[in-house]
């Protein structure tokens, strides 16, 4: 049978992956067909798929069994990193969830991340991704490299952390956007801090057409304005005028 096919944004994240990843955990892995990828292409030769659901893992069960790798591929119900064990896996995949979700599961999983060989990190957050990068940092992780893309339309950004290495960043604006991205400045990129810095623009000029004195006005306007500056200050660094 042929390889599954992926959206832009997994087949990303497949690249994230290291080639000498010998166990990988697809944490959410719904349908399980990155997991299923993930074999077929060489890239890890055990694989644990994981999910909270028990819909979408009797459905995986069906595709793995389809596909001929019940012995490559391992199926657990498990909210999270729940039913992992310390020094189980090389590489752990978390992708398509809202950022303060994987944070979430990274906190309550922490057993399995501080142990003698923490596994690299493949994470794709939809939402609140500096919520992830400071928690990274936290546990100390640091962010090997980013990659933002465009998918249908959408913006997405895809992590690989790796343990150790302490990590300087210069300021709010790097956990935001990701240091990665800004040193990279990649077109991509440059284009997301466009059209968010003219979103801002457009909130901020519709506020303050609005001569409201309301505290909650003036406070959101503060807010917009130092939303801003972080914009401008990573787009001065991605085209090196600072």
């Amino acid at each position: 049978m042929n390889i599954p096919d992926l959206s832009l944004r997994m087949e990303q994240v497949l690249s994230f992956v290291p080639q000498d990843a010998e166990t990988v955990a697809d944490v959410g892995c719904d349908h399980a067909y990155v997991s299923i990828a993930l074999i077929k292409r060489d890239i890890a030769k055990h694989v644990i798929a994981m999910d909270v659901r028990s819909g979408p893992l009797e459905i995986a069960k069906k595709n793995v069994e389809e596909y001929g790798l019940v012995t490559d591929i391992e199926l657990r119900l498990s909210d999270g990193l729940s039913k992992l064990s310390p020094m189980e896996v090389d590489a752990i995949v978390i992708a398509g969830m809202g950022g303060l979700l994987v944070k979430k599961i990274l906190v309550e999983g922490r057993d399995v991340l501080e142990c003698e060989c923490p596994p690299e990190l493949i994470l794709q957050p939809q939402s609140d991704i500096g919520e992830v990068r400071k928690y990274l940092h936290d546990i100390n992780y640091h962010i090997v490299k980013e990659m933002m893309l465009i998918d249908e339309g959408k913006y997405y950004t895809v992590i690989h952390a790796s343990y150790g290495c302490e990590e300087h960043y210069e300021g709010p604006e790097d956990y935001i956007y990701g240091k990665c991205n800004i040193e990279d400045g990649k077109d991509v990129f440059i284009s997301f801090l466009e059209k968010e810095s003219a979103t801002y623009m457009d909130v901020l000029n519709g506020l303050e057409k609005s001569n409201s004195e309301n505290e909650r006005t003036l406070m959101r306007i503060e807010e917009i304005k130092s939303l801003l500056e972080m914009n401008r200050k990573a787009y001065k660094r991605c085209l090196h005028e600072m």
